[in-house]
């Protein structure tokens, strides 16, 4: 509708040219100039009209007056189409043969004007070709006049006003095309560079992150070398000064360790998140003994676990004793989990259960570590799996931590082919939960390597 009435303002002039065309060629064919200057000023009275109720309808704000606005601007295009209709039915009642053809020609360039201003209003379109249509179906039923017998080189004007009007509109009409397929084109090719420079940039973004990701990779391997040695000699130290009764010594070569070992625990994350970045996360899988890997990764958790009065329990189904998957991964996984526990549970109980699952005709490990800690906000499960993301509370901020290990695990989790998950009572404590397929299958593999 917009797009009509914005057709019918801007063609004003032109319409009105071609009518007073159609008028000079209906004055020749009756020998009536009066007949044809009565129409024209009809005609123009009528299209002044629609042109300032089709301006009205789109200077309109609100939706009350929109809607009524535009009932009166199709009303004022039925009328002044229905008062151009009236002329091709009179010529051919009243003319001789020019003047049946210039009644066609009038009808036919009314329809091209309809399809012209109002195709992008299909049902508005349909119901203004209903006067010209009704005309053109008329007139082949209306008697051939003799009694106007007008002269040769009038008859002869009337026909090629008819002509010249017919093809001023199909010249319009072709030239609106031209311009709307240019459009088109140019939008089409517009919105295809976009996408090639979206693409490009991109392009350009991945290789940057990929090139972070190795960098970060880099450093954290140089940084394990030397954090290694002083965890080394620190024990050694500590041992030394343990066997000499010095123990105020010993405890310092302790807090040494300790200190080194959360360096090392931030550093290995940062190398994990970075490993995933970078797509270095392609499957290994093995067979591996679940009990025995969830048993290894409670006894690197199980010292700072009791130093916080802390129980740890243990239960392994029958059915999931074994599995067949990425082992190393899924120590990650466990080990993020069963870190995050330790940290955010004081004098409780951290549980971790594995379990088998049959679901969607696939069988699944379940590994599920929960704690009688502090929990978590229903409102901040949502985020606590996105890096360097923290829970803003004060024991969270008193633990420290880079933020990164729920976002491995995750990570590690869906590389597996798996998820992880978490439900959570503020109070009362949290539950993650691994869940990983069983068996990996082998095209999960082969993608995962590509």
């Amino acid at each position: 509708m917009f797009a009509a009435a914005r057709g019918r303002v801007s063609s004003l002039r032109w319409r009105v040219l071609i009518s007073a065309l159609f008028a000079v060629g209906a004055g020749f064919a009756l020998n009536s100039y009066e007949i044809g200057l009565g129409w024209f000023l009809a005609v123009l009275l009528s299209m002044g009209f629609d042109a300032m109720l089709a301006r009205s309808y789109l200077e309109a704000r609100g939706e009350a007056q929109r809607r009524s606005g535009g009932l009166m601007f199709v009303w004022g295009c039925l009328f002044t189409l229905m008062i151009f209709a009236a002329l091709p039915m009179i010529l051919a009642a009243f003319g001789a043969g020019a003047a049946r053809v210039l009644s066609v020609l009038m009808a036919v360039s009314s329809l091209v004007s309809v399809m012209l201003f109002f195709f992008q209003a299909p049902r508005f379109m349909l119901i203004s070709a209903a006067p010209a249509t009704l005309a053109l179906l008329i007139i082949p039923f209306i008697p051939l006049s003799t009694a106007v017998h007008g002269e040769p080189m009038y008859e002869a004007i009337a026909v090629a006003c008819g002509v010249a009007g017919f093809l001023a509109y199909i010249a319009r009409s072709a030239y609106m095309n031209g311009q709307m397929a240019a459009g088109w084109r140019a939008a089409h090719q517009a919105a295809k560079e976009r996408q090639l420079e979206a693409e490009a940039k991109r392009a350009e973004a991945e290789e940057a992150s990929r090139a972070k990701s190795e960098f970060l990779a880099v450093m954290t391997h140089e940084l394990r070398t030397p954090l290694n040695a002083v965890i080394g000699y620190a024990e050694i130290i500590g041992e030394d000064m343990q066997a000499e009764g010095r123990t105020e010594l010993a405890a310092d070569a302790d807090r040494i360790t300790a200190s080194a070992r959360h360096l090392l625990g931030l550093i290995d994350q940062i190398l994990n998140m970075s490993s995933v970045d970078a797509g270095a996360d392609g499957l290994s899988p093995r067979d591996f003994d679940v009990r025995k890997l969830l048993d290894e990764a409670l006894t690197l958790v199980r010292e700072d676990a009791q130093a916080g009065g802390n129980r740890i329990a243990l239960r392994v189904s029958a059915d999931a004793e074994f599995a067949h998957n990425d082992a190393q991964k899924l120590v990650v996984c466990v080990g993020a989990l069963l870190s995050n526990a330790v940290k955010f549970t004081q004098a409780g109980l951290i549980a971790v259960s594995a379990e088998r699952e049959a679901s969607a005709g696939q069988e699944w490990l379940t590994i599920a570590v929960s704690d009688t800690g502090a929990g978590v906000a229903e409102a901040d499960l949502a985020r606590i799996f996105s890096p360097f993301t923290q829970v803003e509370q004060a024991h969270t901020r008193a633990k420290g931590g880079l933020g990164l290990g729920l976002s491995v695990a995750k990570r590690m989790a869906n590389t597996m082919g798996g998820d992880v998950t978490a439900t959570s009572q503020m109070g009362v404590g949290s539950t993650f939960t691994i869940r990983v397929p069983l068996r990996v299958a082998p095209m999960r593999t082969q993608a995962a390597a590509a």
